[in-house]
């Protein structure tokens, strides 16, 4: 629909990415702070490369794109919702304009951020050089129409998903029961 984001393709309007939205790394929290496991009432933490596992606190609460700021897998770009923590190896991207969050997040996820890192032995994005970046900035209806699809087709991966369990779940059972003889 749009082309491809790094060459700008289809020549659409471009902006400096620090104009579409602020970038701010997270806050810094102990690993012993973080649990592998959700305990109840606790709150997804994102680093650098993703979710690192669940906390008692929250940094941020909405809907937020994120880019890992360092290591192997800097420039990953995830999607933070409802209540979270973000670490300082985690770039939220706090929209300034009106724009579509869901398309942000594509748009920045297909922008393969990681070929801007710096550094050999722990590469890293420098939050002064992404805002610097020249991104797309299509019309917002164009935005919310491309938000919409994919969230249809989300659902749609979703419900295949839901029935490949399920079939799964079936087809193991009837191995089961056919191996214990109670089929024939």
């Amino acid at each position: 629909m749009f082309g491809d984001p790094i060459t700008n393709s289809k020549n659409i309007h471009q902006v400096p990415l620090g104009e579409l939205c602020k970038l701010k790394a997270g806050k810094f929290i102990k690993a012993a702070q973080i649990s592998d496991y959700n305990k109840g009432n606790m709150y997804p933490c994102y680093g650098g490369n993703g979710l690192r596992g669940y906390v008692e606190e929250y940094t941020h609460n909405g809907s937020y794109p994120l880019i890992g700021r360092q290591g192997a897998l800097c420039g990953n770009v995830q999607f933070a919702e409802d209540k979270f923590y973000a670490t300082e190896h985690a770039i939220v991207t706090r929209p300034t304009l009106e724009i579509d969050v869901i398309w942000l997040y594509i748009m920045l996820r297909e922008m393969n951020l990681n070929r801007l890192a710096t550094g050999a032995a722990q590469p890293g994005l420098n939050v002064g050089n992404l805002v610097e970046l020249q991104v797309m900035h299509p019309p917002l209806s164009l935005q919310v129409e491309f938000a919409k699809k994919f969230k249809e087709i989300e659902n749609q991966k979703r419900a295949i998903e839901d029935s490949l369990k399920l079939l799964e779940d079936n087809y193991n059972s009837l191995m089961q029961r056919a191996f214990k003889g109670q089929l024939f």
